[in-house]
């Protein structure tokens, strides 16, 4: 049993979905891990979750960490099932008074109203227009005292074998790239095999699975098509230092006709995690 403080009892054992373990342990554990190589997140006073979703990485950290004020903005109120759900995942009673969950809206400044150690991410920026990426990047430097830290990471990139999101449906590497859409989409919506249960988060349980299948191809629909060399590019436009930068690679092969069309490494690139410093 965990104690984040006498009202914050929570038990990791209660876990019964990959998709809450996989916010909650492995991307709350990699940002502590990456942010916490440059910065003593013990004495950190507030970190930043941009795009934060349901909440569930913010709130791993801040049940890790009840002595820094998490804040995490998102344009939807996917949030407002935390409670519930982190009753029935880790028995949590109720949310910790650390965590402040806010939704904003789209290229909404943040810099006016906050001043932290410390901006992550997880999943985001392949979601954001890519126009609206230089201008968000800007606000959130202004955001971020002097010598405090912005952690990113992306995964899957649009041109990955898989960076369609839609893997769950169709198995076919660079499906969206290959196919034509009407044929993608179809494929989509003619699935009729288990969604596997990695994938069956509240999305799922809350759209029933027609609804669930819209919900992925419009989801797709608005993927902006980033790359890694582009947006480390923005990262440092907008003044970041980086410090360290792992990208993910794929090692299959690819077809030819791709070749002709996009970078090998593009293609092959699945993934970055990303951590820059604002210079002091």
């Amino acid at each position: 049993m965990h104690h984040s403080s006498s009202k914050a009892a929570w038990n990791p054992e209660h876990i019964s979905t990959v998709w809450f373990d996989s916010h909650f342990n492995h991307a709350a554990n990699r940002v502590i891990d990456w942010v916490g190589a440059e910065l003593d997140i013990e004495n950190a006073a507030t970190m930043l979750d941009f795009g934060c979703g349901g909440g569930i990485t913010t709130l791993g950290v801040a049940l890790r960490y009840p002595s820094v004020q998490l804040h995490g903005v998102d344009i939807g109120d996917k949030f407002l099932q935390l409670p519930e759900l982190a009753k029935e995942q880790l028995h949590l009673q109720q949310l910790p008074d650390n965590l402040h969950l806010h939704r904003i809206q789209p290229l909404q400044p943040l810099a006016e109203s906050h001043v932290v150690d410390a901006v992550f991410n997880w999943s985001v920026f392949e979601h954001v227009p890519q126009s609206h990426i230089p201008v968000i990047f800007a606000d959130l430097y202004n955001s971020i005292r002097e010598g405090g830290l912005f952690f990113l990471q992306i995964e899957p990139f649009y041109h990955s074998p898989w960076g369609s999101h839609l893997r769950r449906f169709v198995d076919t590497p660079w499906a969206h790239l290959l196919w034509p859409s009407g044929r993608l989409q179809d494929a989509v919506m003619d699935y009729d095999g288990e969604i596997p249960a990695q994938h069956q988060g509240h999305q799922y349980q809350a759209r029933g699975v027609e609804n669930f299948k819209r919900f992925h191809l419009e989801e797709f629909n608005r993927l902006n098509g980033i790359t890694a060399d582009q947006i480390t590019a923005y990262v440092r436009d907008a003044g970041f230092e980086i410090l360290r930068e792992q990208r993910l690679s794929m090692d299959i092969p690819v077809p030819e006709v791709l070749l002709e069309q996009y970078r090998k490494e593009d293609l092959l690139t699945n993934g970055i995690l990303l951590l820059a410093r604002k210079q002091a």
